[in-house]
């Protein structure tokens, strides 16, 4: 699957890989030459990705590692749950492959979101178990990995009363995994919390469209991977709703870690619905996880109390056949990602950015608006709020000014130690501009829109 997806990257998942090269090579947590930032969503992601690649000397490899042993790690924490509640093994599996096929998740590789699915089979594990200091290690885990994912988190502190036996040894694992990252970070770069936070909170809609109504715009930008992306989920909410009826006769303990984990998924687009943030595609793909789990428990519940387990696979099949067709009609291997909302591929964006970093050098160049897989290949200081801090005094004190009081408040309390500084001085100009370039070279594009281009040109004094 890795060898299918890799050439087809994201552009945000090549900001990431440009903070692991650049904690390798320079000793930096940053993006460009000699720039500190701290818009990593994932520091535990990009912590990873840098160990790995100084192992296998190259991040794009040390991606697909990660790719792989998540993957693995997602079968065996759900096999292991599903053993522990005494249901078929198998369930795991296939409820393993009906998470990793899903058109949206593979359209995230490069991103958090393939750790952050074992991760939550590990949390389902430890829950399903009682497993407490496995609970804090993932939880821990899970906050460095994407603060978001905590909602998993509190949701299973809710309705497991189980994992509240023993607390403090998940709180001291929670502390210990996590403590250090957040402390530093606070400290180090003025923020807890990843600037990425405020970035996206100011941009909150494209146009027409947020968060809310966010899938819509992906059913019109790319109709038939969305909608087999969203079908496990879909199937998924409907057995929270039979599998709860069927706890509360009695009749489905067994299954009730895996309906914890469904209701995870949907605290998370309910809390992500009032963050007030741009439809970027994975932002909803806790939510798919979680409720695609859930189905696999009522899945594996149907199995082990009605025998009929031939039905079972048949219907994990009928559901994993449209993610493999999708898969298949993207090309072999993929050019650019079934669900996608970037302006260029990774292959346009790759050709240009050589032939930036060729250009410019040492000197400073202007973001076009996505820099990520840009600044992988120019190798050079592509700066916007992303790459220099220095644009995001200003962007700070606009959001804490939209906030209502808590929120404010809590935003003062994580930029206690930011210092505001200065921008680097721009030599290059580089735009973005409708329609192919009059040098085909220039002209970036990928199946969902109409093709752009970019230009290069010198600052003024």
């Amino acid at each position: 699957m890795f060898w299918l997806v890799r050439e087809g990257l994201l552009d945000d998942s090549y900001i990431t890989l440009s903070y692991a090269r650049s904690v390798v090579e320079q000793g930096v947590w940053g993006m460009i030459p000699g720039e500190v930032a701290n818009s990593a969503t994932s520091p535990g992601n990009v912590l990873v990705l840098a160990l790995l690649t100084l192992l296998v000397g190259s991040p794009v490899w040390a991606l697909g590692v990660v790719f792989v042993a998540s993957a693995v790690v997602l079968v065996l924490g759900l096999r292991r749950s599903a053993l522990d509640r005494g249901l078929p093994g198998w369930t795991g599996v296939m409820t393993a492959v009906l998470v990793g096929l899903n058109p949206l998740l593979l359209s995230t590789v490069g991103l958090e979101m393939t750790l952050a699915a074992a991760l939550l089979a590990v949390l389902l594990a430890s829950a399903s178990g009682s497993r407490p200091w496995l609970f804090g290690v993932t939880a821990g885990a899970m906050a460095l990995t994407r603060l978001d994912l905590v909602v998993f988190v509190v949701t299973a502190l809710v309705l497991c009363p189980g994992l509240w036996r023993g607390w403090w040894k998940w709180f001291v694992a929670v502390g210990a995994v996590a403590g250090p990252w957040f402390a530093f970070s606070w400290f180090y770069f003025g923020s807890a919390v990843p600037d990425t936070m405020v970035i996206k909170q100011l941009q909150a809609s494209w146009g027409e469209y947020s968060f809310d109504n966010g899938l819509g715009m992906l059913h019109e930008l790319a109709p038939r991977p969305t909608l087999v992306a969203l079908l496990p989920a879909v199937c998924g909410v409907g057995s929270l709703l039979v599998l709860a009826c069927a706890n509360i006769a009695g009749r489905a303990h067994r299954a009730w870690p895996w309906v914890v984990l469904g209701l995870g998924g949907v605290a998370h687009y309910l809390v992500y619905m009032r963050l007030d943030v741009p439809p970027y595609h994975w932002y909803y793909a806790p939510s798919l996880i979680g409720t695609t789990i859930a189905f696999g428990g009522l899945l594996g519940l149907v199995a082990a109390r009605m025998r009929r387990r031939a039905l079972v696979a048949l219907a994990g099949v009928v559901l994993v056949v449209p993610s493999v067709w999708v898969a298949v009609g993207q090309g072999v291997p993929w050019r650019t990602v079934p669900i996608e909302t970037n302006w260029g591929s990774a292959a346009d964006y790759a050709r240009i950015g050589t032939e930036v970093g060729r250009r410019v050098g040492e000197a400073t160049v202007t973001s076009p608006g996505e820099l990520g897989t840009l600044v992988y290949f120019c190798r050079c200081r592509m700066v916007d709020g992303f790459s220099d801090r220095g644009y995001l005094g200003p962007e700070i004190a606009e959001r804490i000014d939209r906030a209502g009081p808590l929120t404010a408040a809590l935003l003062r309390v994580n930029y206690h130690h930011f210092v505001p500084t200065e921008p680097r001085e721009i030599d290059y100009l580089l735009r973005v501009a409708e329609g192919p370039g009059p040098d085909p070279f220039w002209t970036i594009s990928t199946p969902l829109g109409p093709p752009m281009h970019l230009t290069l040109e010198a600052a003024k004094p």
